[in-house]
């Protein structure tokens, strides 16, 4: 089935009109292929940036959603690439188990999850791909190839994390995480300066999870709440009806309020600091913990037409501070101010378009307007300063300047023309970074 609408990222900046393919089995999928000179495959759009969008045409994948086997006792699951982990998770957590590395949002779908090599709030072993047993990928002759860690391997490293350029993923085998409920033991810690942000992290340490909002900082402090949890032991189990709702409007009109004025979003920040830290849940769910942006299914609206964008960015433990202070300089210099910042401490390996390293990860959200190329121009030019690693699966704005003089890149654009001599896959991610 074609159709042609509107399709956009999740944070709205980038509007297209493409020729959007539903194909609902391996036979369809393989008649579009062999027909179009180039497409993008999409999953449900949940990608910040732009890499599932193309001017041209697009294949979704949102009637791949089946689930091909599963084994309840050892926790091994086989599922369609277009299956959204909300509904998988109707399933596997009511029976003790669960993703063992989830975003910030379960309406992805798997395979987006699988492209885009997710990572969440775990301490250790933050990469999905370390939990993926298989991945059944068509390639541009039609062929169904199996790859895995021992299989095909090559294969399996470029299509983790591959962002849809070496193949259309038809099917994934996962091994799940053992819980005894849906239930989280949360601990959430205020912090007012940089002893205090540090010193949470090793008076915290028997958690599993762990992430960091930032309502302010500066190169002599910094403030937020640390949201730390792990798994309950309890076999209580409260019901999750996944039920999340749209923005009403007058929500939605005040956040477009806060998100537009610096000195009411310091405010609101503030407030919600205070209280969080005292008047938290100490058990709550793991759609609580893990998913409290999905509350409102809609919630990239608060940034209007003009959308958003995030800039997510490895920097090591040494400099972290010192990055920070600059950031801070200019955005003072300049007026400008990130609406919502987080901070996760990560060590990890990985390659080729993979987001990895040791230190801190620091998102930062930034509302379009009038200022964003100047604030595009100076990220780029700290990537570059500071060789910082880009999670691209949210990026929106760095340039190939950034990215083609890493040897890594240059080993995934050579080994992806194997799979794909034509460059059939395309995207406006791959173009604007050269791939």
């Amino acid at each position: 089935m074609k159709t042609n609408h509107i399709n956009s990222s999740w944070g709205n900046s980038i509007k297209t009109y493409p020729k959007i393919y539903r194909p609902e089995n391996i036979k369809e999928i393989i008649k579009i292929i062999k027909k179009k000179k180039n497409f993008t495959i999409q999953g449900n759009g949940r990608s910040y940036g732009d890499v599932s969008l193309n001017f041209e045409n697009l294949i979704k994948t949102e009637k791949l959603t089946k689930i091909l086997n599963f084994d309840k006792k050892n926790g091994i699951i086989e599922v369609e690439s277009g299956l959204l982990l909300v509904d998988l998770l109707k399933i596997i957590l009511p029976l003790g188990w669960f993703i063992p590395v989830t975003p910030g949002t379960k309406y992805v779908s798997i395979g987006g999850m699988v492209a885009n090599n997710v990572h969440g709030k775990n301490v250790k072993k933050n990469q999905l791909k370390y939990y993926i047993s298989q991945i059944k990928l068509l390639n541009l002759q039609g062929k169904i190839i199996t790859s895995s860690n021992k299989k095909n391997k090559k294969i399996f490293d470029l299509t983790v994390g591959g962002f849809g350029l070496t193949g259309i993923i038809i099917s994934v085998k996962i091994r799940l995480k053992k819980v005894f409920s849906n239930l989280i033991e949360q601990k959430i810690v205020e912090f007012k300066n940089y002893k205090e942000f540090y010193k949470a992290y090793s008076k915290n340490s028997q958690y599993e999870y762990a992430v960091s909002w930032i309502d302010s900082f500066d190169k002599d402090y910094i403030s937020g709440l640390h949201f730390f949890g792990k798994h309950s032991k309890t076999k209580e189990y409260l019901e999750t009806k996944f039920k999340d709702s749209k923005i009403p409007f007058y929500t939605l009109a005040f956040l477009k309020i806060v998100l537009a004025n610096y000195f009411l979003n310091k405010l609101v920040n503030l407030i919600f600091r205070k209280y969080k830290s005292i008047f938290f849940k100490k058990i709550c769910t793991i759609n609580d913990f893990f998913y409290p942006q999905d509350k409102f299914i809609d919630w990239n609206k608060v940034y209007g037409n003009r959308g958003f964008f995030q800039l997510q960015v490895l920097i090591s433990s040494k400099k972290f501070e010192k990055f920070l202070a600059e950031v801070s300089f200019f955005l003072k210099k300049k007026s400008f101010f990130s609406s919502f910042v987080i901070i996760k401490k990560i060590n990890e390996k990985g390659k080729y378009l993979n987001f990895f390293g040791n230190g801190f990860s620091l998102s930062f959200d930034f509302l379009i307007n009038k200022n964003t190329n100047n604030l595009v121009i100076f990220f780029n030019k700290m990537i570059k300063k500071y060789n910082l690693n880009v999670n691209l699966s949210k990026d929106l704005i760095t340039n190939k300047s950034n990215v083609n003089y890493l040897k890594r890149y240059k080993m995934f654009k050579k080994n992806i023309l194997y799979l794909d001599r034509k460059k059939k896959l395309k995207s406006i991610f791959s173009k604007r970074l050269d791939l």
